[in-house]
């Protein structure tokens, strides 16, 4: 904002005290912004709008290029705001079809205004670097005032971008992004915010058709166990927040009360705030509650969607309740799955990334190829619809999911080894050639016992680039020659 209250642009918070923007934005705060005085940040949407000073973080700072590359800046804020969740940004390249949304402040929205289902068009602007963006018309488009704003996967809630700039043509509803693939290479510090796509919030929904001992018997905390695998495996339900219940008879307030009291209601709601996978609850006999269909909306439901394992036994499938319940576990499935695709899609991108690296480097490094086999798996649990039970698809989903993120992450790494590398033999490729230049503007091209030095340093560069310490030793020895003659000259 600027010293009027006007808003200039948009923002993203990336960790309690950082704040991601376009370099313009902070450009139209006036020159003082850039000599490191401070531009005032407001946080729209939280209780009483706080606000805040923040300043340009050293060396992050990549104004526009002619051509419009670059634009991007990171704000350090006067105070932190530990309690804000940061913007959840995946690296996935260039995509297409998206449907994303993203918050901006045109004018004359003092306090924002959203555009909804816009969708990603593809690869545009100087070297690829932007993603165009198509806004629906009629309606609300990305303009002036969306500069900085994060662009949000609609079926994932993942940030897939900032948006940078408009096309002035109002008719067309034309915008563009950059994507955070370019984001971090143009400013490393993103990388350290860079993840997976948000976990859906809902906990799971066990949906058990038999008798009760059988759905709960020596068996309940197994299931929650099988189900919490992989998330936190480190936090497993204790007795103290575990409560089972028999609906049977009982209205919906009776139940939530012999829900409270199972678990202790001042507790079960603190824990529901900050551990939600520490709380698993087992309804039974929902069927011959008084209002069975009640239960799971007024009880069950507010359950999982605050994060909590929550199973339910009817006696037979078509008991009453049974389709609402299955009808959510599908809905949930539905939203793993569009999860899942984008893990797939941010493996496979990273899986190009790291080939082309090796490829630069002349590397024997072995990119896994785990994209093809998590391709095969998507697709058929695409195809399993509701003919399969959502339980096998819900769990099948949860171990795909987890391959998905090991892969991945092994993939990151394996870039960032690549990445170290090439940087290292960048290095010493242009301290090489630059103190070369310095041996010629001195007149020494003709010294051969500099020649003899160079040589083999530039072909140890050259055929072994991902292997630039056999090369590093070379070239110090040049050096060294070079300072040697220049300082005898």
């Amino acid at each position: 904002m600027n010293s009027s209250g006007r808003a200039l642009g948009a923002g993203m918070l990336l960790g309690e005290s950082t704040v991601l923007t376009c370099a313009h934005v902070v450009q139209a705060a006036g020159e003082e912004a850039l000599s490191g005085a401070h531009v005032l940040v407001r946080f729209v949407g939280l209780g009483g709008m706080p606000e805040t000073l923040a300043t340009v973080r050293p060396g992050c700072w990549v104004p526009p290029s002619d051509d419009g590359r670059g634009d991007i800046a990171l704000l350090d804020l006067a105070e932190a705001f530990p309690h804000v969740p940061g913007a959840p940004l995946v690296r996935l390249g260039a995509v297409r079809d998206r449907v994303v949304h993203t918050y901006g402040f045109p004018a004359p929205h003092r306090y924002g205004v959203w555009v909804n289902n816009a969708e990603l068009a593809g690869p545009a602007g100087a070297a690829g670097e932007w993603i165009q963006l198509n806004s629906p018309l009629p309606g609300e488009r990305v303009r002036r005032g969306f500069s900085g704003a994060g662009v949000i996967d609609k079926a994932t809630g993942a940030v897939l971008g900032m948006v940078v700039t408009e096309y002035t043509d109002e008719r067309a509803g034309l915008a563009y992004l950059i994507p955070v693939e370019v984001l971090v290479r143009h400013v490393p510090d993103v990388a350290r915010w860079v993840g997976e796509p948000p976990r859906p919030s809902a906990g799971p929904l066990i949906v058990v058709i038999g008798d009760r001992d059988s759905a709960v018997r020596d068996g309940f905390l197994t299931q929650v166990r099988r189900e919490r695998r992989g998330s936190r495996p480190d936090r497993v339900p204790g007795e103290r927040l575990v409560a089972i219940v028999d609906a049977a008879g009982k209205t919906t307030v009776e139940v939530a009360e012999h829900v409270s009291a199972g678990i202790s209601t001042g507790e079960v709601l603190t824990v529901l705030q900050t551990h939600p996978e520490d709380v698993a609850v087992a309804v039974t006999g929902v069927e011959d509650a008084r209002a069975p269909e009640e239960v799971l909306t007024a009880v069950v439901r507010p359950l999982v969607d605050k994060g909590a394992t929550v199973l339910v036994q009817f006696t037979g499938p078509d008991s009453p309740g049974v389709h609402l319940a299955r009808r959510w576990e599908n809905e949930r499935n539905a939203r793993r799955l569009d999860r899942l695709a984008l893990l797939v899609d941010m493996v496979e991108h990273e899986e190009d990334r790291a080939r082309e690296q090796v490829a630069r480097l002349g590397s024997r490094a072995v990119v896994p190829g785990s994209s093809a086999d998590l391709r095969l798996r998507l697709a058929a649990l695409r195809s399993a619809g509701e003919r399969i039970e959502p339980g096998r698809v819900r769990r099948a989903l949860a171990a795909t999911e987890r391959v998905a993120e090991a892969a991945r992450w092994e993939l990151v790494r394996l870039s960032a080894e690549l990445d170290a590398l090439a940087a290292r033999h960048d290095e010493l490729h242009g301290r090489l050639r630059g103190y070369n230049a310095k041996a010629t503007d001195a007149g020494l091209m003709e010294d051969e016992e500099l020649a003899e030095l160079y040589r083999p340093a530039m072909a140890a560069l050259a055929t072994r680039p991902d292997e630039p310490e056999a090369a590093a030793g070379l070239v110090e020895r040049y050096v060294r020659a070079v300072r040697r003659r220049l300082e005898g000259a």
